[in-house]
């Protein structure tokens, strides 16, 4: 039996997309689920599960519009609920035009940063100077490649340096 919930189930604060935001989704929802509820309305071409801050959002994809649109007005006119594992699903458009799987090496839970402190001085590095490093490879633009200057530009003589913004 559905849940009741005082949230519309969908919102149309977006244009229509081919990429569809749904929340609400089990913990750890994989993209075989995501794949049946959406092959009823079409071909979906890609996902992107478990976002947000939560980890239960995700991304549809379709091949054609129709087909987003489709499983959008499906469950606005229908008396049941998108359910995924008996939880109901709240759908919109995304403001995507396309989903976009750029995960870097950070990304991927399990992964290790390894870094080596040398010099003379190298124990005057304290845990926040690290904690920045970690940050600065975490949420770099660049992934890992390419973000070599900015942790450069944190870290000299094992003390947090202020650079202007051109320069990292």
């Amino acid at each position: 039996m559905a849940s009741v919930s005082s949230q519309p189930q969908f919102r149309y604060t977006q244009p229509p997309s081919k990429v569809l935001h749904l929340r609400n989704l089990p913990w750890e929802c994989t993209e075989e689920e995501l794949i049946e509820l959406g092959k009823p309305f079409g071909k979906v071409v890609n996902t992107k599960c478990n976002v947000g801050a939560n980890r239960n959002q995700a991304f549809i994809e379709f091949a054609d519009l129709n087909q987003a649109i489709a499983m959008i007005s499906y469950y606005a006119s229908s008396s049941e609920p998108a359910q995924v594992r008996g939880k109901t699903v709240y759908l919109q458009y995304s403001n995507r035009q396309e989903i976009v799987n750029n995960k870097t090496t950070a990304d991927v839970a399990g992964n290790v940063l390894l870094v080596t402190i040398e010099g003379q001085d190298a124990r005057l590095v304290s845990i926040d100077v690290l904690h920045l490093v970690r940050m600065a490879y975490v949420f770099s633009p660049f992934g890992l490649e390419g973000c070599e200057d900015h942790v450069k530009g944190i870290i000299s003589n094992g003390s947090l340096v202020h650079r202007e913004k051109e320069n990292m």
